[in-house]
């Protein structure tokens, strides 16, 4: 996956993609393309699935009330402050 919105994911894949290149530098270039067509077949997928097409256009915004904004919003900021905040959330 793309691992986005920044969150514990996208931590553990920065992680192990650098551990890998300091290992080896050959799998720099590996790493590289793997990452690279990881993040195209995903886009594919999600633009398949959910516009029943490829990308054309940003016509599905439209149709978004500010209430699955809100519920957007209102899940992703305590996910990403418990994982990367996590003192906020140690009551000693």
């Amino acid at each position: 996956n793309m691992s986005a919105p920044p969150s514990l994911n996208l931590l553990g894949e920065i992680l192990l993609i650098s551990t890998l290149i300091y290992y080896s530098k050959l799998f720099m270039f590996i790493m590289f393309f793997l990452v690279f067509f990881s993040a195209v077949y995903s886009m594919f997928l999600y633009s398949y699935t959910q516009h029943g097409k490829v990308y054309s256009g940003m016509y599905s915004f439209n149709q978004i009330n500010m209430r699955e904004y809100l519920l957007l919003f209102l899940h992703w900021v305590p996910l990403n402050l418990m994982i990367l905040k996590l003192d906020i959330f140690i009551w000693i």
